[in-house]
């Protein structure tokens, strides 16, 4: 199913849709959204690819937006490379279960295997997002026993 989506990185002019894009997938999560931060906060990685960067789906041969995520990095001593880790993840609802997301992380791996300085791709997903755990261990990712905590400034 690939071929039936184009892969690429984000453009400025896309950031306005991933704004909106990030709205919805932070409100599905209860998350909590603010209105001034987020054009600025979705274009800070395509302006900067230090930050990050992301990568949006289209249907092959078309322009508009049908899903995203966004690749941080993390640099990991132990194996002198990088660890990405894929945030952001959201999908249009009309084109869920239509393999978008899959044509996303594989083309991540591809970037991540070309790039040649990456030892891991991670994602953090919630306890009670099975939906997304099945996906992602479809994929071949596996569950770590790692927890998450944080502290909010």
């Amino acid at each position: 199913m690939d071929n039936t989506f184009t892969i690429r990185l984000a453009r400025i002019e896309d950031a306005k849709k991933l704004a909106e894009f990030c709205e919805l997938l932070r409100e599905s999560l209860e998350m909590p959204v603010q209105q001034e931060k987020l054009l600025p906060g979705v274009s800070a990685p395509i302006k900067d690819l230090s930050k990050g960067m992301y990568l949006v789906a289209t249907e092959a041969h078309r322009s508009e937006l049908i899903g995203c995520l966004m690749i941080t990095y993390e640099w990991d001593p132990g194996n002198n490379a990088f660890t990405w880790w894929i945030q952001e993840v959201f999908v249009d609802s009309n084109w869920r279960r239509k393999g978008v997301f899959q044509a996303l992380y594989k083309h991540t791996i591809k970037m991540a295997k070309d790039k040649g300085n990456v030892c891991t791709i991670k994602i953090h997903v919630n306890d009670d997002n099975l939906n997304a755990q099945k996906i992602y261990k479809r994929l071949g990712m596996i569950d770590t026993s790692n927890f998450m905590y944080e502290f909010k400034i």
